[in-house]
């Protein structure tokens, strides 16, 4: 996995993550399998965003967004979720290291807050006013996760709205 300039239109896949939640490059039928589920929809956006970028151990991923279930229960529903995303996405979206770790292949996910806060970085204005529609994930709740999750999402749009 290695980075890259996500708002490069070579992307096929992007994830709009700024104003509303929506993924761009894939017909409805299958972002609706991807983000139509608030749990997935917020693993997606966590895998992509949360930093240090790359991977995640799967151990935080169960804590963070299935807290209440037993580990054996937690751990199918992140297969699950995983299963669905490259099955939708295509398997090089979700990458693996070894067992225990869980990644976005930037090389094959676009993402507009990656695109943003790149072109700020560049200096690119034109990148940074096409990228921003509003604030990060508005209005999007995922029920059941821990609340880690929600304090997580309340500094990235506090971060990104400065």
């Amino acid at each position: 996995m290695t980075a890259s300039t996500n708002s490069n239109p070579r992307f096929m896949i992007q994830l709009r993550t700024l104003g509303r939640l929506d993924l761009g490059g894939v017909p409805t039928e299958i972002s609706s399998q991807v983000i139509g589920q608030p749990k997935r929809a917020g693993l997606l956006v966590y895998l992509t965003l949360a930093e240090p970028r790359g991977f995640h151990r799967r151990d935080t991923l169960l804590a963070m967004f299935w807290p209440e279930m037993d580990t054996a229960r937690a751990r199918q529903s992140l297969r699950q979720a995983i299963y669905i995303f490259r099955k939708a996405l295509g398997r090089n979206v979700i990458v693996s290291r070894g067992d225990e770790e869980l990644a976005v292949n930037r090389e094959a996910l676009g993402c507009d807050a990656i695109a943003f806060e790149e072109g700020i970085v560049t200096g690119r204005a034109e990148t940074v006013l096409d990228s921003y529609a509003g604030d990060f994930l508005a209005g999007f709740f995922v029920s059941g996760a821990a609340p880690e999750f929600d304090e997580w999402v309340a500094t990235q749009r506090q971060r990104l709205r400065s």
